[in-house]
């Protein structure tokens, strides 16, 4: 008998934590609103314009972002117990590494409390006028209750995230702040901002395939341009070698940072032959290092700001036997 209850009791303790796990909201519409709270457009709108302001490198980084903003008629220990409750948060703190979470994987519910300080109670002044009123301020608390002893609750931010299984990860939170009083006007609202956002960033893998695509495109965009328009020695400033090919993707792919643009020619002569016929051309010397030869066209050696550079062929493959690389500068 004993037995059979103690395996009653592990099967119920089982499909318990099942019912858990899958309570846990997974969109913004399973997030339960605190009764009676009503939508905060102005305050939506506020949130959005500060967040049109964020740079578009982390824009990209999103999948997509939902917010929206309420107002309860509560003080924020009754709302903070609804959401404790509801979504069956427990104390801690926010997930180290998402990147290493697997698919599929729930990092459950947790929230983080922040209390207000003693300063909040001191009067403050803007010269001579009282801009808050600590005193009044601190006889307005004594009629409300403590979170625990001598601690007023201030906000309290609710986290949970999910990695979904194309490896986004979904990050779910519920702030919520005291919005109970103004010193000002010595009123107590008794009243808390409820703001529930959703946000999903692309996953790593993601990122870099569109990295990718993106860097894919911008190369052959460039290639099908200086196809159409190939270097000429007058747009070059120096002859082009006698029997060279241009290569146009590979210029484009050496281009893309936009500062120096990059035309590379192949040859089946050698390294050397070339380095004489532009040395005699030019009436310069060139510069050796470890089996390559540069030639200053524009500034100063060792880092001049145009140049042409000669090397064997150990990237591009193919019979050419020569890179020719000349520099210039957009």
């Amino acid at each position: 008998m004993k037995l059979r209850w103690i395996y009653f009791a592990a099967m119920l303790f089982l499909i318990f934590s099942t019912t858990i796990q899958a309570a846990i909201p997974r969109n913004e519409k399973e997030i339960s609103l605190y009764p009676g709270a009503v939508r905060n457009a102005a305050a939506e709108k506020e949130l959005n314009s500060q967040d049109s302001e964020y740079d578009e490198e982390s824009k990209n980084t999103r999948r997509s972002k939902t917010v929206k903003v309420y107002t309860a008629k509560a003080i924020i220990d009754e709302v903070c117990k609804f959401y404790i409750d509801k979504l069956g948060a427990k104390p801690g703190v926010p997930v180290e590494d998402p990147d290493s979470l697997k698919p599929g994987t729930v990092y459950p519910p947790w929230y983080e409390m922040e209390y207000y300080g003693s300063n909040i109670f001191e009067n403050q002044y803007e010269g001579k006028t009282l801009i808050h009123d600590g005193m009044w301020l601190k006889s307005a608390f004594t009629k409300r209750p403590q979170w625990k002893k001598g601690a007023w609750l201030c906000s309290t931010h609710f986290e949970w995230n999910i990695i979904l299984k194309n490896g986004d990860m979904a990050q779910y939170t519920v702030s919520v702040e005291d919005e109970g009083y103004n010193t000002r006007k010595k009123v107590v609202f008794n009243t808390t901002r409820i703001t529930i956002q959703v946000l999903v960033t692309k996953s790593e893998a993601s990122l870099e395939e569109e990295e990718d695509g993106e860097m894919d495109e911008a190369v052959a965009e460039k290639t099908r341009h200086l196809m159409k328009n190939p270097p000429t020695a007058t747009t070059l400033g120096i002859p082009i070698y006698p029997g060279s090919v241009f290569s146009p993707q590979n210029s484009a792919g050496m281009s893309l940072d936009g500062d120096y643009q990059y035309y590379i020619f192949l040859s089946n002569d050698s390294p050397l032959k070339v380095k004489a016929f532009y040395e005699q051309r030019l009436g310069r010397k060139a510069s050796s290092d470890n089996g390559s030869y540069l030639i200053a066209l524009k500034g100063k050696m060792p880092v001049p700001e145009e140049g042409l550079v000669i090397q064997s062929n150990t990237m591009f493959g193919g019979k050419a036997k020569t890179v020719i690389t000349v520099q210039k500068k957009n």
